[in-house]
């Protein structure tokens, strides 16, 4: 009976321990790492950051393709490129995906557009499209490509950090 009482009060212990890590990490005083899933975090990030406090603003819905090299700001978007502003992407944005980019223009409006070459005719001038590229992300450092449509293809590389709850833009330069 008293290995019993041993057995069972380790296993409590160690119970107790396992439950603690945990909410250590969801408080965010342990060291947290980027979590891939979360991902659209730092394109919803980069996004708002890019489209400032336009109040109205376009996304291509769904990722551009690009060589990695263009994602990165080695080489500008050329003719031999896919333009993400002259064509509809692979694969549209999850609903989830739709969601979190939403929410980081904090009430402000977007559109979704599966047809950015129609969404350019259709908008006056000056007015935003943006489309984004998968990010290139680190554990908790990375880089997010964002082009912007109007006049022309424009790209600026928007980096992202990793603060223990969520992916944060910071400004960077263009290319």
């Amino acid at each position: 009976m008293g290995r019993l009482a041993v057995v069972l009060v380790g296993a409590f212990f160690l119970a107790g321990c396992a439950f603690a890590g945990s909410d250590d990490a969801e408080r965010g005083s342990g060291p947290a790492a980027a979590d891939p899933r979360q991902s659209v975090q730092a394109v919803a990030a980069a996004l708002g950051f890019v489209a400032h406090s336009d109040p109205d603003v376009s996304v291509v819905d769904g990722y551009a393709i690009l060589p990695v090299a263009v994602q990165r700001g080695e080489q500008p978007i050329a003719e031999g490129n896919a333009n993400p502003c002259a064509q509809p992407p692979a694969e549209p944005f999850t609903a989830a995906e739709r969601a979190s980019i939403r929410a980081a223009f904090h009430g402000r409006s977007v559109h979704f557009v599966d047809d950015p070459v129609a969404a350019l005719s259709r908008r006056g001038p000056g007015a935003l499209l943006l489309a984004a590229a998968r990010p290139l992300l680190g554990a908790q450092r990375g880089t997010v490509m964002i082009i912007s449509c109007v006049p022309g293809p424009q790209q600026v590389l928007v980096n992202v950090h990793w603060d223990g709850h969520g992916w944060q833009a910071m400004a960077t330069g263009a290319g």
